[in-house]
């Protein structure tokens, strides 16, 4: 059985790392992220070792992976605050455009009515009445054309009117989801704070039980600044990349991968092999990755610029038309990303599936990952209401 290395081994190799290390001053940076690559490797227990080991993760495994999900929480904290402060903006600007609108709507209610009293009156009639007291033709054509003028202005005072009225109600509505929006942003504040500082009392309490907290503050604030350099621009290069190429899906759709029940029901069959091989047809990037079909999961585990990154996601039929893609595992060199960072991605980056891409007549029933193959049940809807729901 491979011996699992120990914290106090871990830095003595370390130290033994630095003694044989002669540098000069341009070198010194890069030899000390070698140095904690060394160690994080050593901590993480790297994969020939036994399964168990990764189930129980040391102290120090455990102190990394809560102070990563720390200081995630506390970036997340921080665009909620100001998300917060455009909102409020938002909310300001949305006020000053109300007051503006009523002023508007004060002076546009006014000509409104006095169009409405003289139609209520009878004076529009009555003026309409002078038609018959016409002694000439031509009397009565200047008449025709003047009453008709009047009217035509009667009715885009109410239609200016109405339209200032309804800009006036748009904006309302607007701003109560502005606030309503404002109001949910704050709940989701204060439960990711109470989650942070729970993780963050957890995490100093396992700080208490470690021999050497100098080298565990080093390790841990190399694992913060290596994810946010690192880490955080090759999930985000990695989902833009994959985002671009899932609209070049229905390429997949060829006659040999369907398997028709009858002329409106149908199989698309994609094997993971297939696609794997048209995602790396598609990008250099995907060469590095393996993109695996099971339990009605995609999962995707590779390395980009060194390190090692697994994303865990199922897929959602949220109508016939899309086929929503929800993450459930971030991982960045086998420690777990919160929830947090995995809303960003998902709020970022449009990973869904549009059957409609393939054809504008074809929904989508149902799909299935298993046996290393992705199938996804298709209904064809005919014109005139012929094939889809029947």
């Amino acid at each position: 059985m491979p011996r699992i290395v120990s914290w106090t081994d871990a830095a003595d190799n370390i130290e033994g790392v630095q003694r044989g290390i002669q540098i000069d001053r341009c070198q010194k940076g890069e030899a000390m992220r070698n140095v904690f690559a060394i160690m994080l490797s050593l901590l993480l227990l790297l994969p020939t070792l036994p399964a168990y080991a990764e189930k129980e993760p040391t102290l120090e495994q455990l102190i990394l992976q809560q102070h990563l999900t720390q200081k995630e929480l506390e970036r997340s904290l921080t665009m909620i605050r100001e998300e917060e402060k455009q909102l409020q903006t938002d909310i300001a600007r949305l006020d000053q455009d109300l007051n503006r609108q009523k002023l508007i709507m004060a002076a546009m209610k006014r000509h409104a009515g006095e169009v409405a009293r003289a139609y209520y009156t009878g004076e529009r009639v009555t003026l309409w009445s002078l038609l018959f007291d016409a002694e000439n033709f031509n009397d009565f054509l200047l008449l025709y054309d003047f009453l008709q003028m009047l009217y035509q202005r009667d009715m885009e005072k109410l239609e200016k009117y109405q339209a200032e009225r309804a800009k006036a109600e748009e904006l309302q509505k607007t701003k109560q989801q502005r606030l309503s929006s404002l109001t949910a942003l704050r709940v989701r504040f204060e439960n990711q704070l109470k989650e942070l500082l729970a993780v963050q009392a957890e995490k100093e309490k396992n700080l208490q039980q470690v021999s050497d907290p100098t080298a565990m503050n080093a390790l841990m604030e190399h694992l913060v600044v290596d994810w946010q350099e690192r880490g955080l621009p090759a999930f985000r290069t990695f989902f833009g990349v994959l985002s671009k190429v899932m609209f070049q899906i229905p390429e997949l759709a060829t006659p040999d991968r369907i398997s028709s029940e009858d002329l409106f029901s149908h199989t698309l069959t994609i094997t993971q092999d297939d696609f794997n091989r048209f995602l790396m047809s598609k990008d250099e990037l995907f060469k590095q990755a393996k993109f695996s079909f099971d339990n009605n999961q995609l999962i995707v585990e590779g390395t980009y610029n060194q390190m090692n990154l697994r994303v865990v996601g199922t897929y959602e039929v949220v109508s016939p038309k899309e086929l929503k893609f929800h993450i459930n595992e971030l991982a960045f060199d086998g420690f777990q990303l919160p929830r947090t960072t995995i809303d960003e991605m998902e709020k970022q980056f449009d990973l869904s599936f549009y059957p409609g891409m393939i054809s504008s007549n074809i929904h989508v029933e149902g799909i299935t990952l298993a046996d290393q193959a992705l199938k996804l049940r298709l209904k064809v809807d005919l014109p005139f209401g012929f094939g889809y729901g029947h």
